[in-house]
C-alpha cells in the first residue's frame, strides 16, 4: 500500500521537472530573439554609443543563464557553461578583448564558439530525448536553428579578425559593429537569401559560407522527418495495438 503512493508521487515530481525543463525552453527562445534581432543590430548602429557594449554583453549574459535554467538539471554541464561565460565577461571587463589587439579578439570569438557549441548539443539532447513532442520541444528545434547562425557568426568574425580580407563589405571595425554585421550575413547565408551585400572572399570564409547554405536546406527537412518519427513512436508506446 506504501509503495503505490510513493510511485505515484515520483511520476508526478518527474512529470513536474519535465515541464520545468520545457519551459526554460521558452525563455531561451525569448532571450535568442531579443538578442538577435533587437539587441545585436541597435548595439551595431551605435545607439547605445559608449554602453553598446555593456548592454550587448548583459544580454548575452541573460541569455546564457536562461539557457542554464533550461539545461540546469545537467549540472556539469551547466557549470561548464556558467564558468565559461564568467571567464569570457572577465575578459571583456578588464579591457583584454580590446587592449591586446587581434589575440583578445581572437580569444573572445573562441570562448563564445565554445559556449554556444555546448549550449547548442544540450538543447539538441533536451529537444529530441523520448518523449511526445511539446510546444516546447518545437521551440527548441528553433533555438537550434539560432544556435546554428550565431555559431557561424562567431566562426566568421574569428575568420575576419584572422584575416581583414576574408569578406568585401562594408563591416566595420569596431567589436559590436563587425559582429551585428556578420550575424545579419550568418542569418543570411543560412536561410540562402543570399542579398550579395556583404561577400566571403578567403577560401576559408567561402567553405564556411557553403557549409552554412547546405545546412540550412537539410536542417528543416531532417528536423521535420524527426520529430514525426519520434510523435509516431510516443504514440505508438502510449496507445499499444
Amino acid at each position: 500500500m506504501t509503495a503505490e503512493p510513493k510511485k505515484i508521487r515520483m511520476q508526478v515530481l518527474m512529470r513536474r521537472d519535465l515541464w520545468l525543463r520545457d519551459e526554460g525552453l521558452t525563455v531561451l527562445l525569448g532571450a535568442l530573439l531579443l538578442m538577435i534581432f533587437i539587441v545585436n543590430p541597435i548595439a551595431a548602429s551605435g545607439v547605445f554609443r559608449g554602453y553598446a557594449a555593456v548592454i550587448h554583453d548583459l544580454w548575452l549574459a541573460l541569455t546564457l543563464l536562461s539557457g542554464v535554467y533550461a539545461v540546469g538539471w545537467r549540472r556539469r554541464a551547466a557549470v561548464v557553461v556558467v564558468v565559461s561565460a564568467v571567464l569570457l565577461f572577465a575578459l571583456r571587463v578588464l579591457g583584454f578583448a580590446g587592449g591586446a589587439g587581434v589575440l583578445g579578439l581572437v580569444v573572445d570569438s573562441v570562448l563564445m564558439i565554445f559556449l554556444i557549441s555546448t549550449l547548442g548539443l544540450i538543447v539538441v539532447w533536451q529537444t529530441f530525448r523520448e518523449g511526445p513532442i511539446t510546444r516546447q520541444r518545437v521551440q527548441g528545434s528553433i533555438i537550434i536553428y539560432l544556435l546554428l547562425g550565431l555559431f557561424w557568426a562567431e566562426a566568421y568574425t574569428l575568420a575576419a579578425y584572422l584575416d581583414s580580407d576574408s569578406f568585401a563589405g562594408n563591416l566595420g571595425t569596431e567589436r559590436n559593429a563587425l559582429s551585428g554585421r556578420l550575424t545579419y550575413f550568418s542569418f543570411v547565408t543560412l536561410t540562402t537569401v543570399g542579398y550579395g551585400d556583404i561577400l566571403p572572399t578567403s577560401s576559408v570564409t567561402r567553405t564556411l559560407a557553403n557549409i552554412e547554405g547546405l545546412i540550412g536546406q537539410l536542417f528543416p527537412a531532417i528536423l521535420i522527418a524527426r520529430l514525426v518519427s519520434m510523435e509516431i513512436a510516443a504514440r505508438q508506446t502510449n496507445n499499444p495495438p
